[in-house]
């Protein structure tokens, strides 16, 4: 059982494990508490202290799954003795398009790229962008890749997800804009991959 009534001591960090931990903070835009709960929330989880619960996310409006499920069937032509062979036509190189990558900065933050479908923004130590603050909800916003672009949504935060003074809900990222979360600015852009 963790004392409760020492909130914080001061410890002595291995130097080296510090500058390794100094280059990971700076590559990741995390401050270095963030990224000691990050590790331990890391090591908890690991070792069964932490069993985190999955959540369902809705499939996005206008796919039907069912049509990605079966393959079209594959047209025949018979042999020359009447048997029916499977023609295969010739495969061609599927050339897939440059994919675009979204980055954002946080304040005057380092300008991060998003690579993941899902990105939680919040004070819980499991989101991806971590901002400590009491105004922060744990998980108060989210980021979305949906069919080829991507959404911010507010998660019912209790002090909101705001563009250009308006309260946003959910909102398509097209790149240049502008958020605020409390008094934490976000701003997002859109490059190609």
């Amino acid at each position: 059982m963790v004392d409760t009534s020492v909130v914080r001591k001061a410890i002595e960090i291995n130097p080296e494990l510090l500058a390794l931990c100094q280059e990971i903070s700076g590559q990741t835009g995390l401050s270095l508490d963030n990224l000691v709960n990050l590790a331990i929330y890391q090591m908890a989880k690991s070792m069964g202290y932490i069993s985190p619960q999955a959540r369902a996310v809705t499939a996005p409006p206008g796919i039907d799954l069912l049509d990605l499920a079966e393959p079209a069937p594959r047209p025949r032509r018979k042999s020359t003795q009447g048997a029916q062979i499977d023609h295969v036509p010739p495969q061609r190189p599927v050339m897939k398009p440059a994919q675009n990558i979204l980055f954002f900065q946080l304040d005057d933050g380092p300008i991060n790229p998003i690579r993941k479908d899902v990105f939680l923004i919040g004070r819980g130590s499991k989101c991806d962008c971590v901002i400590q603050h009491r105004s922060i909800s744990r998980e108060h916003a989210v980021i979305t890749k949906e069919r080829g672009g991507w959404f911010i949504e507010d998660l019912n935060s209790a002090n909101g997800t705001w563009q250009n003074g308006e309260q946003i809900g959910k909102h398509k990222l097209t790149g240049g804009e502008e958020l605020q979360i409390s008094n934490y600015r976000l701003r997002f852009s859109i490059r190609p991959g």
